[in-house]
C-alpha cells in the first residue's frame, strides 16, 4: 500500500493530497506520541513550517521538560530516601537536553529565550549537582562513624 499524504491550509477549503519530498522542507518536524486508536486519518510524522506555530510548540515543549525536571528537584530536596544513581541519571538527562536546546531548538527560537532557558536548565543542573553532593557526603559520614 503506497503512502498518501495530506496539505492543509485554512485559507483553502479543499484537501490537496499527493506525494511530498520532506527533505526539501524546511521546518520542524515532530512525530505525535498519541497512541489512543481512533478511526480517521493516523498522522506519523509531521513537519510545521509556520515560524510562529514553531516557536508556539517549542515554547509549550520547553516549559514542560522544565517543570518536569523542577518537579523532580523539588521532590529530591523533600524526599532523604533518593539515591544517587537516580539523580546522576537525570543530571545527564539534562546535560542531554541542553544540547538538543543548542543544537536543534536554537534555529526556530529567538537567541534570547534560548539564553534563558539555557541558564533556567544550568540552575536546574547546579541544583542536582549539589543534591548528589550532599548525598555522598552522608554516605561518607555514616560510613567514616562505623569504624
Amino acid at each position: 500500500m503506497s503512502k498518501r499524504y495530506y496539505i492543509v491550509d485554512k485559507d483553502n477549503t479543499e484537501i490537496v493530497h499527493g506525494y511530498i519530498d520532506y527533505e526539501q522542507i524546511k521546518g520542524f518536524n515532530i512525530k505525535p506520541q498519541n497512541t489512543i486508536p481512533y478511526d480517521g486519518i493516523e498522522v506519523s510524522h509531521l513537519t510545521l513550517v509556520e515560524p510562529e506555530l514553531i516557536e508556539k510548540v517549542l515554547k509549550r515543549k520547553t516549559k514542560r521538560k522544565l517543570n518536569a525536571y523542577l518537579n523532580f528537584l523539588l521532590t529530591v530536596i523533600d524526599d532523604e530516601d533518593t539515591d544517587g544513581d537516580a539523580l546522576e541519571l537525570v543530571i545527564e538527562d539534562t546535560i542531554r537536553y541542553k544540547s538538543i536546546i543548542i543544537n536543534k531548538y536554537a534555529k526556530f527560537l529567538d537567541k534570547k529565550y534560548i539564553n534563558t532557558l539555557i541558564k533556567k536548565v544550568n540552575l536546574v543542573e547546579k541544583e542536582l549537582k549539589n543534591q548528589l553532593k550532599e548525598i555522598y557526603l552522608k554516605e561518607e559520614m555514616k560510613i567514616g562513624r562505623k569504624r
